[in-house]
């Protein structure tokens, strides 16, 4: 006759100890497993945020060998250019995505342009206009952007009428987004024109990064790269205008004014 299997607490903790080894043994595979998973999937965002960034530096860069002037920044996310006459109708805002065909960026871009305001008419305009040599030489407009700078002037006080770059030093408080210059923090360059960021979130897609709200100066942080903006320098402008001059001798008609 059959003795019936013991089921007491021996057994149970026999198995407990297995289901136990059993957890240990998946955790030593699939560690490393998952670990390879988020890192790829980080690897995978970089370059994907690398490729957004060269896509719309390119976008903007062709756009001024084809036009001869920056584009305006969008009233909404992802449509064209809002301008009025020669002027754009606001210095900040929206990538215009449908003015540059940018179309399949890594999350939202925000962008400014450099007015050139404190620099007063006739080069107020200059950097998008549909004309800008009608408007102002590229030896007057480098003499203009090139003066001798001051970083802690107010807005429109300073002698330097650009957007400011400038490298994010951990535990520095940021300026505030109504002023020139970069603060406690270091000048990178002085003579950006035109500067894209992208529009972050809490898990890497809303609105909690150091550029978010600015217009007159940004940051760049070598530990949040996903955050670091994109821009084109005054020089990088001037010599696209040349190139441009290069391909098409009557886009410089006006050269002489």
């Amino acid at each position: 006759m059959n003795r019936p299997r013991n089921s007491g607490p021996h057994t149970a903790g026999f198995m407990l100890i297995e289901i136990a080894l059993v957890i240990v043994v998946l955790a030593i595979i699939l560690g490393p497993i998952l670990n390879l998973l988020a890192g790829q999937q980080h690897k995978n965002r970089l370059t994907h945020d690398l490729a957004s960034k060269q896509k719309i530096v390119e976008a903007v860069e062709g756009f001024v060998l084809a036009t001869g002037r920056l584009p305006c920044p969008a009233l909404q996310a992802g449509g064209h250019e809002s301008r009025a006459g020669d002027a754009c109708t606001r210095p900040e805002g929206w990538l215009p995505n449908a003015t540059l065909s940018t179309w399949g960026l890594s999350g939202k871009w925000k962008m400014a342009v450099a007015t050139l305001e404190s620099a007063g008419e006739p080069a107020q305009n200059t950097l998008v206009s549909t004309q800008p040599f009608e408007q102002l030489s590229p030896q007057q407009l480098a003499e203009i952007v090139m003066a001798p700078f001051t970083i802690n002037h107010g807005v429109g006080t300073g002698p330097l009428p650009a957007i400011h770059l400038c490298q994010s030093i951990a535990g520095q408080t940021l300026p505030a987004n109504t002023e020139h210059g970069c603060g406690e923090h270091t000048l990178l360059s002085p003579t950006a024109v035109w500067v894209a960021y992208p529009v972050l979130t809490n898990n890497g897609t809303d609105g909690n990064g150091i550029n978010q709200n600015r217009f007159q100066q940004f940051f760049i942080d070598p530990e949040q790269t996903a955050q670091n903006p994109v821009w084109i320098s005054f020089e990088r402008m001037n010599w696209l205008w040349m190139k441009r001059g290069a391909l098409d001798p009557i886009a410089y008609s006006g050269e002489s004014n």
